[in-house]
This record gives structure tokens, sequence and C-alpha cells, in this order.
């Protein structure tokens, strides 16, 4: 199984590419070394403006990606519909236990099998404040799902999801809110799931404190929910773990009243 040194390097390929075109060849090159000749990550939000807006990281036949933009497959893939009803990976033979296929949708899957997109292994990839999104797996042949293939498709999609979502705000002027440590930590406490109580123990600040360094945090991203804040400083990489070196203390890490 793909595990080990070669996942931590694929994982460590995929998260410094500076190019869509460099994350579709370490995709690409990752999902070939498990035996998935092909692979597309798509963000379904926008489908409709397919070539222009939405996140589409793919190596496709060239073909069979321009007759699925321009006959707008992307409206009746029922490996979209699914993606969104599950939070967990699934093989497309379980297509049919969640969706009853229409004719037009038969059809699609018969396309694709000229190509060679015969089983398919798709990860779903919600993140709160981004549209729907999920990362295929395909081969020609039958596939022998494990747990351990499973889990290893769904860590390669997440960072994978997270470097595209870097590249594609770059690309779209989207400016990245800057946390400060002290907002940083006190986020990637939240995320290990601790209370606000434990987070001032742990970094030796009071409690009303740590509330003070993620509202902040909150009100630089506009969000309201502390999972939407959780959510965004993963994908922005903002979170700071133990044995990572530390951004100095800024003006914003001191509040003005504990």
């Amino acid at each position: 199984m793909y595990v080990g040194p070669r996942l931590r390097e694929a994982l460590a390929r995929i998260g410094t590419v500076s190019s869509t075109e460099e994350l579709r060849d370490g995709l690409a090159g990752t999902a070939q070394q498990m035996s998935f000749p092909y692979v597309a990550l798509v963000q379904h939000g926008g489908l409709p403006r397919l070539i222009e807006r939405s996140m589409v990281v793919t190596n496709y036949p060239a073909e069979f990606v321009r007759s699925y933009i321009e006959n707008h497959c992307f409206v009746i893939d029922p490996v979209y519909e699914v993606s969104q009803l599950l939070d967990r990976p699934f093989s497309w033979e379980e297509i049919t236990s969640f969706v009853e296929l229409a004719d037009h949708q038969q059809a699609l899957f018969g396309e694709a099998r000229r190509y060679g997109i015969v089983h398919g292994i798709t990860v779903p990839l919600h993140i709160p404040s981004e549209s729907y999104a999920s990362c295929t797996f395909a081969r020609p042949e039958p596939i022998e799902i494990t747990p351990s293939l499973m889990a290893v498709l769904q860590i390669v999609a997440s960072f994978a999801f997270k470097a595209a979502l870097y590249l594609h705000h770059a690309m779209h002027g989207r400016d990245v809110p800057r946390l400060t440590r002290r907002e940083s930590e006190c986020t990637a406490l939240i995320a290990l799931g601790k209370t606000d109580w434990e987070i001032g123990q742990i970094l030796g600040i009071a409690q009303t404190t740590v509330r003070y360094f993620i509202s902040r945090a909150k009100q630089r991203y506009g969000v309201f929910r502390r999972s939407e804040l959780v959510a965004r400083a993963i994908v922005d990489a903002q979170l700071i773990r133990d044995g990572q070196d530390k951004m100095p203390e800024s003006a914003g890490d001191r509040p003005e009243r504990e």
C-alpha cells in the first residue's frame, strides 16, 4: 500500500507546487503510483462557468474533457450528485445505491468508458465557506476496495484540494487574511478540540484573552462560527503547531484589556 515515506514525499511535493500545472502533474504522478492513471479534482460551484472560474485540475483525456464541457455534462453527472450526499470516499459501484441513473447519465458513463475511465473512487471535499468539490481517481480495471486505500486517497485528495484552493484564490485575487501568532495558536488549539479554559492554560493567558484572540481571528475572516474559522485557517496554512517556527508577536497580540 502507498504509505510511509512514499506518501510523505508525495504530500510534500503536492504541498509545495507553485502552479496549477505542477499540481496536476504531482497529483497525477501520485495517482499513477497507486495504479490510477486518471485523476480529476473539481470544485463544483460555478460549474456552468467551468472554463473561466471553477477550480479544475485533471489529466483526463483532452477530447473527453472537451466533450464533457460542450455538452454541459456537469449538470447531470451523478458522481457530483452523490459526492454532495456523502462525507466519505465512495466507489462508483455504490452510486446506484444513492441515485437512480437516467438514460443520459448511463450514456455519460458509457462515453467515459471509451477513454478508459471505467472504475473510480471519488473523495468528497467539503469545507465551510467553499463550494462543494471532489477528487476522483479512475482506472480501466476493477478496484479492490480496502479501508487503507480509501484512507490514503482521502489524505492525498485533501492535500491536493488545499494546494488547489491556494492557487485558485491567488489567480483570482483573493486576499488571504493574516492571523497573528496568538490568533493562529488559539485557532490551532480549537482545531484540536480544546476549550477556552484549556487553551488559556496551555498558552499561559487568561480565558478572556483567549476569547479576544478568537474573536479577532473570526473578524479577519468575516466568519461567525469557530468551525468556519478553523476550516479557513487550515486551507490557508495558518495554523501553528508544536515544533513549528513561530511568527513574531505583533501589536495585534496585545489585547487592550485582560
